[in-house]
């Protein structure tokens, strides 16, 4: 997790001198919430509860029972990686209207790892609809059954950048100024995606593979090698060096990349991350 000491220089190296008059940095506690967040999901496939005491959190460990023992039966690994852009930006929150057991959801957010954000999103419903999920509605109780079924399908979705902002005006720039790389592999950046996978190694399948949800213009960036973003080298290889690159042409999407799961209309679809992991 990035400190905020950090959080705050990537933001003003890379993002305060090109985003658009107007934009705030978002609070560093709300990333580190949805860090936190993430780090539970990541112990289903770790098998205990990481979560240190007096952590200000909104709601208790979801993935565990209260003895401490997994929800889930078997330990999962990971082995279908999905590199989304960044979260939303949050929303003011709309609660759930009826008798849920756990209280606080919230319609009107949509963070794809946490259990109080029941917003419709295609981010949570492609992959939940790919691999054969329930829904994650009305209550937060139902998030949790979509979060472990993909868990223990081994899924998983982890962000490039981590600043919770529109992106559309500064996609190219962040492209042509070559910041996207550096959130791919540069060893100088502490938030660049090589090492955190790396960081997770030993809880990945031994045949791995990833794709891209970011929305195109970042994605095909990346993707085509004329921009020069290796493979990431990680151990286990998987499958990911072998068929990062390969191309399958879809009518539902604007490029030949099989590995980019995005349509004509920006958003991920079942049938495309299907196509992408020969599921």
């Amino acid at each position: 997790m990035l400190n905020e000491n950090q959080y705050n220089e990537l933001w003003n190296d890379h993002f305060a001198p090109i985003i658009p008059a107007g934009t705030i940095m978002p609070l560093h506690i709300e990333y580190a919430i949805r860090e936190r967040v993430f780090q539970d999901y990541l112990d289903i496939f770790r098998g205990e509860n990481t979560r240190v005491e007096g952590y200000g959190m909104p709601y208790l460990h979801p993935f565990f029972n209260p003895d401490g023992t997994p929800k889930l039966k078997e330990k999962p690994c990971i082995k279908y990686i999905m590199i989304g852009e960044c979260a939303a930006s949050l929303n003011p929150i709309i609660p759930v209207m009826g008798n849920c057991i756990i209280p606080n959801g919230d319609i009107n957010n949509t963070y794809f790892y946490n259990i109080l954000h029941l917003g419709n999103t295609p981010y949570l419903n492609a992959p939940r609809l790919a691999f054969g999920c329930p829904g994650y509605g009305p209550c937060p109780e139902n998030k949790i059954e979509t979060l472990l079924c993909l868990a223990s399908k081994g899924v998983l979705l982890i962000d490039l950048f981590p600043f919770a902002i529109p992106f559309g005006p500064i996609r190219p720039i962040l492209n042509g100024t070559g910041i996207t790389r550096t959130y791919w592999d540069n060893p100088g950046n502490p938030f660049n995606l090589q090492a955190r996978i790396l960081g997770i190694n030993n809880l990945l399948c031994d045949k791995w593979d990833l794709c891209m949800v970011a929305p195109n213009t970042i994605s095909e960036f990346i993707i085509d090698p004329i921009n020069g973003f290796p493979e990431l080298t990680i151990i286990p290889h998987g499958l990911h060096i072998g068929n990062f690159r390969d191309v399958l042409p879809d009518a539902t999407r604007p490029n030949d990349w099989k590995k980019i799961v995005v349509t004509n209309a920006g958003f991920p679809s079942a049938h495309l991350i299907t196509v992408a992991f020969d599921l």
